[in-house]
């Protein structure tokens, strides 16, 4: 037996379907002076829980987060020690940004600015402590975006 149905956007909504998804990739990047073991940063969502960061455990450079992939490019310049870019998962919503830096002299070295940008905000230590915040938009669940984009298919069909 042969059964056929089809699924309506409003069939979607009705079952759940249709909304934000939990989490949006957004993409980091860290620049780290030649004193880089002195870089700390955390990020915090509007309930004030951690969800990611940097810092030093054990004597080693450590980045965590939901989700997290990241890789470093070391310099030959004496005065960087290298950059870290990466993506973790986040989910809608406003994120405030904590850095530190342990020694109290910035994050910068020589003609070096160290820095640290996520998702749409940026910012750099010059004396112990800086901050920013930045904003994830929700983004529509795979099931949404696959229902639009039959609905564009269907309406763009060619008539004769």
């Amino acid at each position: 037996m042969n059964k056929r149905f089809m699924l309506t956007a409003a069939g979607a909504a009705a079952t759940g379907f249709i909304g934000t998804a939990s989490a949006e990739l957004v993409n980091f990047s860290h620049g780290m002076d030649r004193w880089a073991g002195e870089h700390a940063w955390q990020v915090y969502d509007s309930n004030g829980g951690s969800v990611a960061g940097m810092g030093i455990v054990s004597s080693q450079l450590s980045y965590w987060g939901t989700s997290i992939a990241y890789t470093y490019s070391s310099n030959s310049s004496s005065d960087i020690f290298g950059t870290v870019t990466g993506s973790f998962d986040l989910a809608a919503g406003t994120y405030n940004v904590q850095m530190q830096d342990t020694y109290g002299d910035g994050w910068s070295w020589g003609s070096y600015q160290g820095h640290l940008a996520i998702g749409s905000g940026s910012g750099t230590v010059t004396g112990s402590a800086a901050s920013f915040s930045f904003t994830v938009a929700g983004v529509p669940a795979p099931g949404a975006l696959a229902l639009l984009g039959l609905a564009g298919f269907a309406g763009s069909r060619r008539r004769k």
